[in-house]
């Protein structure tokens, strides 16, 4: 009669024992374990800690290889693998958490599901500078976007961007690569297209939610104004809406603006609203567009965007 162990032994794997071996070698080199072992070296037992070890191995490494959310690897998608110490005994607790680019990326549904009006097209809202095209008219621009996103960081005072030129040159996919990489470094970003947010904040006076699509607009860590200057514009759009939502940002938050108009044709833009008719009060135009403009101009390093129209491609 064959002994227990006998037993055993035929129903493990060939080479069981020569293949742990080599699992726990490669666990005991692996860095995220040297590091764990440096930070608490009297709660972690690679023998005994071997399976969950091994899990958050995977995870780990799935984590520093991240493809981006859609491509997410683990098992759980958007979820990281985090170690605790165990209350009371002298061991780790492997536990599972939301990632930065999840928690991003909900924050930024939770902040859409405010405005309406953004409706950007998928091919911009998936926009990557590795996607751009990097001709000659355009390649300054677009560095200087990838050093903004490069030297970003989250708290910190920085300059937002203007980006002008002609229609079709390529300015709302640039910026749509900005939300895309800022939204992967864990930063909040609304991309908004003016001219429908604007018709929808007039609408929104009937029921009386004009002030909460505002205060998401003042309040996102860095707002995208695409194609300002497009559509006829209201004395009232401009100096109770864009107004008060610059004023509030001008100095704490980033805003990035994209238009066809220069800065000196935005300036015109802003004083020749619809509602000019009567040139007794051109005055009082010009003051409250320049008051806009010092909450725009001096907080943005503005780019210029050449090239063909793409759109006739």
């Amino acid at each position: 009669m064959e002994s227990m162990g006998e037993v055993i032994k035929k129903l493990l794997p060939d080479r069981f024992a020569e293949r742990k071996k080599a699992l726990l070698d490669r666990i005991e080199k692996h860095p995220e374990v040297i590091r764990l072992r440096t930070e608490y070296p009297e709660a972690v037992d690679i023998n005994r800690d071997i399976s969950p070890l091994g899990n958050h191995i995977a995870c780990f490494e799935h984590c520093q290889s991240c493809p981006g959310l859609n491509g997410c690897l683990n098992e759980f998608p958007g979820h990281l693998s985090h170690e605790e110490l165990h209350p009371t005994l002298p061991q780790l607790i492997f536990r599972l958490k939301k990632c930065p680019k999840l928690m991003s990326y909900e924050r930024r549904q939770v902040t859409q599901t405010r405005i309406k009006s953004h409706h950007v097209p998928a091919h911009i809202v998936g926009a990557t500078f590795e996607d751009l095209e990097m001709d000659q008219n355009r390649r300054m621009a677009i560095a200087e976007c990838v050093n903004f996103c490069s030297s970003y960081e989250q708290g910190k005072s920085i300059k937002g961007l203007y980006l002008y030129g002609s229609m079709g040159v390529g300015k709302s996919r640039i910026v749509g690569a900005i939300a895309n990489e800022l939204a992967g470094m864990g930063v909040d970003v609304l991309m908004v297209y003016v001219p429908d947010f604007l018709e929808e904040v007039k609408d929104s006076i009937e029921t009386n939610d004009v002030k909460s699509k505002l205060d998401t607009l003042r309040e996102v860590e860095v707002l995208i104004l695409d194609d300002l200057g497009a559509g006829p514009l209201s004395s009232w759009t401009r100096d109770d809406v864009l107004s008060p939502v610059l004023h509030r940002r001008m100095e704490s938050k980033v805003t990035i603006y994209t238009s066809n108009l220069s800065i000196s044709e935005l300036q015109n833009y802003l004083i020749n609203v619809k509602d000019l008719k009567d040139q007794r009060f051109r005055k009082q135009h010009e003051i409250n567009a320049i008051r806009i403009m010092d909450r725009i101009e001096p907080f943005v390093k503005v780019l210029n965007v050449g090239g063909r129209n793409r759109r006739r491609d």
